[in-house]
């Protein structure tokens, strides 16, 4: 659906840090052009898992970011591997970043990052995670893992603590029978 807008040009730049930049230009519907930058390949998917383990808590990877400028706590994800199966990835990303495997992993959906990226991410929820084997990190990875109560995990993401708070909407309908998430809930509302 392009809602009248049409794409005169699209030139790639040079790739910021692991993004390719893209600088597009539109016609838009009232007939004037404008430019916009967008980051990221339409092609390229990426991973992330909302683990949750039997003991009622959340497994995240706590690592600097360098946008806020700060550790953010985020759901352990990355991008998925040419011919690699969404939940494959899902499976090994959680691995990789955490050393915890889950016992089930359930598609949740997709998101886009943003109106200004063309890349998508699909999230998983993943259970019965058990945390068997040594974190195996690429070389500019520094991950903390992290295991907080459900309430927090919403406390965090509603809280601009986190990245991925898409992921963790996705899952509330499954994280809402806990007491904590309740709580964090009736403490957003508005008076």
């Amino acid at each position: 659906m392009s809602g009248g807008w049409e794409l005169i040009s699209s030139q790639r730049q040079p790739q910021a840090g692991r993004r390719p930049v893209f600088v597009k230009t539109y016609r838009m519907p009232d007939g004037s052009t404008a430019t916009f930058s967008v980051s990221g390949d339409p092609a390229s998917r990426a991973v992330a898992c909302v683990a949750l383990t039997d003991r009622g808590t959340a497994v995240l990877a706590e690592q600097y970011r360098p946008g806020p400028e700060r550790l953010m706590a985020e759901l352990p994800g990355g991008g998925v591997e040419p011919g690699e199966a969404l939940a494959a990835a899902a499976a090994r990303e959680l691995a990789e970043e955490t050393g915890y495997v889950a016992r089930q992993l359930t598609f949740l959906g997709e998101m886009r990052y943003d109106a200004y990226s063309a890349g998508t991410r699909n999230y998983f929820l993943a259970v019965g995670c058990e945390q068997r084997l040594e974190q195996q990190l690429d070389p500019a990875e520094f991950v903390t893992v992290l295991e907080v109560p459900l309430g927090e995990l919403l406390t965090l993401a509603m809280g601009a603590q986190m990245t991925d708070c898409g992921g963790v909407l996705l899952a509330l309908p499954y994280l809402m029978d806990d007491p904590g998430v309740r709580d964090a809930l009736a403490r957003r509302r508005p008076l």
